[in-house]
């Protein structure tokens, strides 16, 4: 009997223990463009091929605001979509505050606060799409200019337009580069190296291999263990 009672109480304290793993998450959102009546979601991403994830929640937008709350066992990746709109928000939804401020018209200027890996993400995110964005308008803007060299055999004109794109391409991969090295234990590189590795993982392995273990718990780090074969 002693013995019957002491597996009891064993299983009820790791059941309670458990169900304290898990902490509060809070997500709120300022948004511009967007009306009210609009629903919003809160999906958890599944693996690099699944463009439609898991849905946990769903809001409708009131008065330019949202609010997701609940409690998580781990750091999750996740993003925020908005109904009959194309474009998403990357975000992790983890223990603590996270503020999410959107303006629907462009979603790469999103900025997030709050938790330190969505601080991470969110300065990333937001210049890496300044970078991406200067390659794209020089590109549009120079193509004619090209398809005229072209056409006169302006090799010197084409070289020059080469050149300064190259230029703006090396200044993107210069700051990815950078950023990966500063934060280099974070899920916010993993994040990024898990979607653009391809077949060398070295640097990924470093990441991943240099996370806390409370990171590793995440399903994200998990994705990438499953691709690294740990």
């Amino acid at each position: 009997m002693k013995k019957y009672k002491m597996g009891l109480f064993l299983g009820i304290a790791l059941a309670l223990t458990a169900c304290n793993s898990k902490t509060n998450f809070e997500i709120t959102g300022s948004l511009i463009n967007v009306p009210d009546g609009t629903y919003v979601y809160l999906n958890q991403v599944g693996n690099a091929q699944d463009e439609t994830g898991v849905k946990l929640d769903s809001m409708v937008v009131q008065g330019n605001v949202f609010r997701f709350e609940g409690k998580i066992d781990q750091p999750t990746l996740g993003y925020l979509s908005f109904q009959n709109q194309k474009g998403r928000i990357p975000l992790f939804i983890e223990s603590g505050k996270t503020e999410v401020n959107i303006n629907q018209d462009n979603f790469t200027s999103f900025a997030l606060k709050g938790t330190e890996n969505n601080e991470v993400l969110s300065e990333f995110e937001r210049n890496l799409s300044l970078y991406k964005y200067n390659l794209l308008s020089y590109q549009g803007q120079q193509q004619n200019a090209y398809m005229e060299a072209l056409q006169n055999k302006d090799e010197e004109k084409m070289n020059q337009i080469v050149a300064t794109y190259k230029k703006l391409q090396d200044d993107q991969n210069i700051f990815v580069s950078n950023y990966l090295e500063q934060h280099k234990t974070s899920l916010t590189a993993l994040y990024y190296l898990y979607y653009t590795s391809g077949d060398d993982l070295t640097q990924l392995t470093e990441v991943y291999e240099s996370l806390s273990e409370t990171d590793k718990q995440s399903n994200l780090a998990k994705l990438v263990a499953d691709k690294l074969k740990k």
